[in-house]
């Protein structure tokens, strides 16, 4: 499988997925402009996708999906309580109901959708599996639950949030009440709630790890890297620990 974050963070999140000749989009939160010189830059024809997955209905994870899905007649595949909250600009066009722990066949691609901690309705995050490999794509949550340890341990390559630094947050120029938000078990997590899942729930065998959606205001590249890296050393002598950004694509990650 080949993987690439095309943008991370609160302006806007997608991540593009292919194995064989199916390729796949998680999220479409970029305008849709972007996402198609985005995709162009790795040489992907954005005609050429067979499916936009929808995490949930937040601005930052739909912005981009109607227009792309109109222009390139690409299915959307969203749960049908996200949709009803979505915007109207969703509600028109080809989609797919998609549930937690309902697996789903998209060519060469098993897309299996399940629950997350988030302040929105029925949010999702993603496993796929292609042939032999394994990937998961986890974005917006509060904490990590029990239930979500197997999939994200199970994986080739973990996708994963790391929005911010507790201290950057607390001294920083959110409103309390935002602070709260992000901070609470349904906002967004943090590089310490990470690290700690690395240091104790990880069992060594994982391949490559990217850090996503890490905030402009609360958090730092080189914080983030430095936090995850001292956990895995615990567990995961060989880890590739990679980093997403807003403005730029990441690397293709081979699986």
């Amino acid at each position: 499988m080949r993987v690439c974050v095309l943008g991370s963070g609160s302006n806007g999140n997608s991540t593009f997925v292919e194995h064989q000749s199916t390729r796949l989009l998680i999220d479409a939160g970029l305008r849709a402009k972007e996402l198609v010189e985005r995709l162009k830059r790795i040489h992907v024809d954005p005609s050429t996708l067979d499916g936009i997955f929808v995490s949930h209905e937040h601005h930052d994870h739909i912005a981009g999906a109607g227009p792309l899905s109109r222009k390139f007649k690409i299915p959307i595949y969203i749960s049908p309580r996200a949709l009803g909250h979505a915007s109207s600009a969703l509600q028109h066009l080809t989609h797919f109901p998609i549930g937690a722990d309902l697996p789903l066949q998209v060519g060469s691609i098993t897309v299996t959708p399940f629950a997350t901690p988030h302040d929105s309705v029925d949010p999702l995050a993603f496993a796929l599996r292609g042939g032999s490999s394994r990937i998961c794509v986890v974005s917006d949550i509060g904490f990590i639950p029990e239930s979500m340890r197997p999939r994200l341990r199970n994986s080739d390559l973990l996708v994963i949030e790391s929005n911010h630094d507790l201290e950057m947050l607390r001294t920083g120029p959110y409103p309390w009440s935002l602070k709260q938000r992000v901070m609470s078990n349904f906002g967004h997590l943090s590089n310490e709630a990470l690290a700690y899942f690395f240091g104790e729930h990880m069992d060594g065998t994982q391949r490559r790890i990217m850090l996503i959606h890490l905030s402009r205001q609360n958090n730092h590249p080189q914080i983030a890297y430095v936090s995850a890296n001292r956990a895995l050393e615990k567990k995961c002598k060989n880890v590739e620990l990679h980093i997403s950004l807003q403005d730029e694509s990441s690397e293709i990650l081979e699986v």
